[in-house]
């Protein structure tokens, strides 16, 4: 068995990494740590972005593809936030933003609590928050 310690990034594909890293840090509040541009230096195809002490990884796609997590069943990659955060108004608030939030209500469970979004290119986003005091196993 090979035991691993972490998670060293997340890669989300993208079609256009400069309209994500605008949605990433602008929305979600992640840091630019990296821009790369292709070989001509005309196009940004890799975005490492700082998300607390994690690293997330935006890359450009081959070619691009239009996409509906939701229809591809596709698990959502779990961003985690401040409980207090979490609340139908900051919901409201991102559909002001013009995020389209996934339409079912915020999650709750003894795990966390949450809600499900999408980023311009369809991926299947959740902010998380754990519960006050974790649950013991």
């Amino acid at each position: 068995m090979i035991t691993t310690k972490g998670v060293y990034h997340i890669g989300i594909p993208v079609n256009d990494v400069e309209r994500a890293v605008k949605f990433y840090t602008e929305i979600l509040g992640m840091t630019i740590a990296k821009l790369n541009r292709d070989d001509m230096g005309d196009h940004l195809n890799r975005a490492d972005l700082r998300s607390g002490d994690s690293m997330v990884v935006l890359f450009q796609r081959p070619k691009a593809l239009e996409k509906d997590a939701v229809k591809r069943t596709a698990q959502p990659i779990k961003l985690s936030w401040s409980r207090r955060r979490i609340s139908s108004s900051r919901q409201r608030k991102m559909k002001d933003w013009g995020v389209k939030v996934y339409d079912i209500p915020t999650v709750e469970r003894p795990t966390g609590r949450g809600f499900y979004f999408f980023d311009p290119d369809g991926n299947l986003l959740q902010l998380y928050a754990p519960p006050k005091t974790q649950p013991v196993s």
